[in-house]
C-alpha cells in the first residue's frame, strides 16, 4: 500500500453532498423504480417482482434485453410466485428470446422457474416468509442463493442492494466498483470496504436527496464504477467534469484510475 499515490480527497461535505446528488441524477437511480416495483410497501408481490428483474438484470443478458424481457414477463401477467412456477419452459424460452435474451434464455428461465417452485413450496410462495426465516444477513443471502437450482450471486447482490432499508435483514456487502467510483470522485476517504461503506451512508443521510434513496445512491455509484472508472473511460464520463482524480495534475489518469482500483481489492 505505500507505494501506491492514491487520490486525496479534497471536497467539503457540502460539495461531497452536491456530487451525490448530481451523480444520481446523471446515472439513474434504482433498477425498481425505473420498472415501476414499488418496495417500500413491503408487499410480497412487489418483492418477487424485483427478484425477477434481478435475476434478468444479473444475467448475461444486456441492461436492455433484460429490461425488455421484464416488461414482456410483466404483460404476459406471469410475475407471481405461482404464474411463474407453472409456466411452460419453452413459452417462457420464446418470451426471453424475443425481448432480446438469446444467449441464455434456457438458463435463466431454469432459474426463474425453479426458484418460484421453491418458493411455492418452501415459503407458501412468499418470498417475505423467506425473509422472515433467515437468521441473519448471511443466512438471508443462502437461501436466495440455493432457491431452485442456484441464483448466481450477482443477481443475489442486485437483489439485495434494493432490498437494502426494506427487509431489515438485507445487508449486502458493498461492491467494489460502488468503493472504486466513490474514492475517484473524492466523496469518501476510507480504503477499507466496511468503513468506506459506513462513510457513503452516513454522507447520504447526512443530506437531503428529496425521494431519492440511498439504494438509488449505492446502484449509481456501481454503474460508475463498472461502466467508466473501471474501464478508464474518462474522457465519456458524465462525471469527468466533477471527478477530483482527474483534477490533480501530478497524477496521470490511468494511473489514478489503478491506484483506486488496487485500494479496493487490498
Amino acid at each position: 500500500m505505500s507505494n501506491i499515490r492514491a487520490v486525496v480527497t479534497e471536497l467539503s461535505e457540502t460539495e461531497a453532498s452536491a456530487v451525490c446528488s448530481v451523480l444520481v441524477t446523471r446515472l439513474g437511480g434504482s433498477y425498481s423504480r425505473l420498472l415501476g416495483i414499488n418496495l417500500a410497501g413491503m408487499e410480497s408481490e412487489e418483492s418477487f417482482k424485483w427478484f425477477v428483474a434481478a435475476v434478468l438484470l444479473g444475467s448475461p443478458a444486456s441492461i436492455g434485453s433484460a429490461l425488455s424481457a421484464y416488461r414482456a414477463m410483466e404483460s404476459q401477467g406471469i410475475l407471481e410466485t405461482r404464474d411463474l412456477a407453472v409456466v411452460d419452459h419453452d413459452t417462457l424460452v420464446e418470451l426471453l428470446f424475443l425481448a432480446g435474451v438469446k444467449a441464455y434464455g434456457g438458463r435463466i428461465a431454469d432459474t426463474l422457474r425453479l426458484a418460484a417452485q421453491s418458493l411455492e413450496n418452501e415459503y407458501d410462495a412468499d418470498i417475505n416468509r423467506l425473509h422472515f426465516f433467515a437468521e441473519d444477513a448471511d443466512d438471508l443471502a443462502r437461501r436466495i442463493r440455493i432457491l431452485g437450482r442456484t441464483v448466481p450471486w450477482r443477481a443475489v447482490d442486485l437483489f439485495l442492494r434494493e432490498m437494502r432499508g426494506v427487509w431489515e435483514k438485507a445487508r449486502p456487502r458493498i461492491a467494489e466498483h460502488a468503493i472504486l467510483s466513490a474514492q475517484r470522485l473524492g466523496v469518501v476517504r476510507s480504503c477499507g470496504r466496511n468503513e468506506a461503506a459506513e462513510e457513503l451512508r452516513s454522507l447520504w443521510e447526512r443530506s437531503n436527496h428529496g425521494a431519492r434513496t440511498y439504494a438509488d445512491f449505492e446502484i449509481a455509484l456501481v454503474r460508475l464504477g463498472e461502466t467508466f472508472c473501471d474501464m478508464w473511460r474518462c474522457a465519456a464520463c458524465p462525471m469527468s467534469k466533477l471527478c477530483v482524480s482527474r483534477r490533480m495534475a501530478p497524477v496521470p489518469r490511468q494511473e489514478a484510475c489503478g491506484a483506486a482500483v488496487r485500494r479496493t481489492k487490498e
